[in-house]
């Protein structure tokens, strides 16, 4: 990744401003014209390097609840089991891990009936040896930060 690619992100995940043009303002700070930010986005996106650009609700206070899900999932099914996860929205965090449950991901609903009907649908995808279903009890907010 270049400086440049590294800048944006910095912005995007920690410095995103809550104003009517957001990337109006990002793209000043960074010296850059708008439509070249947005670009360099959509690439930054199209491969891989940024997910998901948005807020972070609290799921409780908007009436939702929040699981931790962990999969033992066969290392030959882990691309088709992670595009399959990131197709929901309701997906806040995906993340791989090498150990015997090595895909861990937020998954969150206003219904419950929602939640479960993922669950029994995922636990019988193709690789999935197990799933443990974690219900959030309490909330601790970390801000996680990347360094690049």
């Amino acid at each position: 990744m270049n400086q440049k690619e590294k800048k944006i992100l910095k912005k995007l995940q920690s410095e995103f401003p809550i104003c009517a043009r957001p990337y109006e303002k990002l793209s000043r700070q960074l010296g850059m014209s708008q439509a070249s930010l947005c670009k360099k986005i959509i690439l930054l996106k199209r491969q891989g390097k940024i997910r998901r650009i948005g807020a972070v609700i609290d799921d409780g206070r908007m009436g939702c609840q929040s699981v931790l899900i962990g999969a033992c999932v066969c290392k030959i099914f882990i691309v088709p089991v992670v595009n399959f996860i990131n197709s929901f929205p309701n997906v806040t965090h995906n993340y791989l891990r090498d150990d015997e449950y090595n895909i861990w991901f937020t998954f969150r609903s206003g219904r419950k009936k929602e939640i479960d009907r993922f669950v029994s649908g995922f636990r019988k995808r193709q690789g999935i040896d197990d799933v443990l279903v974690l219900p959030s009890i309490r909330m601790f907010k970390i801000n996680a930060e990347f360094k690049f």
